[in-house]
């Protein structure tokens, strides 16, 4: 527990700023082997909530515990464990935040200030599907709730209050316009687009966007490939027919949710054969990868994935200085008020308290006093109860006020004095 008895804000894991692709795709918080990690961790007496966080630039777990440095041993133990690696070895591949700076970390991350493709909007999306699933696993509790919430808002305020989503504002806008300086235009060009869930949809549009005209879909799902043909005006294909699209076409993006490659050294080899020389252009935009990394050493295969967007990405940020400025102006904002908002909290035990023992004084006077207004009307006696009720929520309200202002405001560091005087004047369990 921290000095003021709240619990201690823990995010720990690593990003695409601390860990590789090949080393985040070690840690991925995703299918049975997240959440097995997940309940394993809140079975921990120190471990009050956790939210796990999964997106391809980073495998973070969000935390409210008691302990840190009891609990910050366990996690990392548990990474290891997912990661198959000795704990010594993660020493610089996972980020530990505490308390305010997590705080800052993730409503920075929902703003898309954190990922690899500056304001890309998919991370709201894929903090709302955190924050459920940890409801629907019953490891989320109201700390990180209210965390994950005002997170949410304040990524949304800077969305809509700057020019932070414009330009390339995905990974698919990002892996569309690589394609397309690889590929010298996109014009005359054959796609291929592996995968037909958001961010499948998301290269499709944005290649759309810079002139392709032939763009075929393969997904294992003849279901969601149909919806995403009536969505985007392309034609569609199973796995089954994936391998005669590849002899012919120019450009693969690879953004599916499969658990390992779906293509490989191996079964491309005799597919490269066929294109007699022919330039492939590959970018993965998947994690874990869908595309082998060795398919990249074969014959007039180029192969892409997360890590080299950023070199593309970096070419713009330094246009994009100022807005990131005015994101980080709006985030500060709302860190202080999601801090307040905690200080707050300290005193609402001592407030329920006094609250609770006046309107116990206040209903034991008026039960005494009841056998005098047995002559009056239920009405006059109701009037009577009700002004009573009226004169103590006066004069608690300046009070209740004071309290409330004293733990709102940034001197309070540690226990209050003001609150303990409320706790012994009207005794133990307040």
């Amino acid at each position: 527990m921290r000095d003021d008895g709240a619990p201690i804000i823990l995010c720990v894991g690593p990003t695409h700023k601390s860990a590789s692709l090949a080393a985040r795709e070690r840690f991925a918080l995703v299918g049975p082997a997240g959440r097995e990690l997940v309940a394993e961790l809140i079975e921990h007496p120190d471990i009050l909530e956790a939210v796990a966080l999964a997106t391809c630039n980073r495998s973070e777990l969000h935390l409210a515990v008691t302990d840190e440095g009891r609990t910050l041993p366990v996690i990392v133990a548990a990474f290891a464990r997912l990661a198959d690696a000795d704990p010594s070895e993660l020493s610089t591949m996972l980020e530990v935040r505490v308390d305010a700076e997590a705080v800052q970390h993730l409503m920075l991350t929902a703003a898309g200030v954190e990922s690899v493709v500056i304001g890309e909007p998919q991370i709201q999306g894929q903090l709302v599907l955190a924050l459920e699933s940890a409801q629907a696993a019953g490891t989320c509790g109201p700390l990180l709730h209210r965390l994950f919430r005002a997170a949410l808002k304040a990524g949304k305020q800077v969305r809509t209050d700057t020019g932070i989503a414009e330009g390339h504002a995905s990974v698919g806008s990002v892996a569309a316009e690589l394609v397309a300086r690889r590929l010298g235009g996109l014009g005359d060009r054959r796609d291929v687009v592996l995968g037909a869930g958001k961010m499948g949809t998301l290269a499709v549009r944005s290649l759309t966007a810079r002139g392709a005209t032939e763009i075929m879909v393969a997904n294992r799902s003849a279901a969601r490939a149909a919806r995403i043909a009536e969505q985007c005006s392309v034609d569609v294909t199973d796995f089954a027919g994936l391998d005669e699209q590849l002899v012919t076409c120019d450009a693969v993006v690879a953004s599916t949710n499969a658990p390992h490659a779906v293509l490989t050294v191996e079964h491309l080899r005799p597919i490269i054969a066929q294109r007699n020389g022919r330039d492939l252009v590959l970018v993965d935009l998947a994690v874990p990868r869908d595309i082998e990394p060795g398919v990249g050493e074969l014959p007039g295969c180029h192969l892409f994935d997360l890590d080299d967007l950023e070199h593309v990405v970096a070419e713009t940020l330094h246009a994009r200085a100022s807005v990131l400025a005015e994101a980080t102006v709006i985030v500060d904002a709302a860190a202080a008020a999601f801090a307040a908002w905690r200080r707050e909290q300290e005193a609402t035990p001592a407030i329920i308290a006094m609250r609770s023992a006046a309107e116990q004084i206040r209903s034991e006077e008026f039960a005494r006093f009841a056998r005098r207004m047995a002559h009056l009307a239920p009405e006059d006696r109701s009037r009577i109860e009700q002004l009573t009720r009226s004169i103590t929520n006066r004069m608690l309200h300046t009070p209740t006020e004071h309290l409330r202002s004293r733990a709102s405001g940034d001197e309070l560091a540690t226990p209050d004095p003001w609150l303990a005087a409320v706790e012994q004047l009207l005794g133990p369990g307040t």
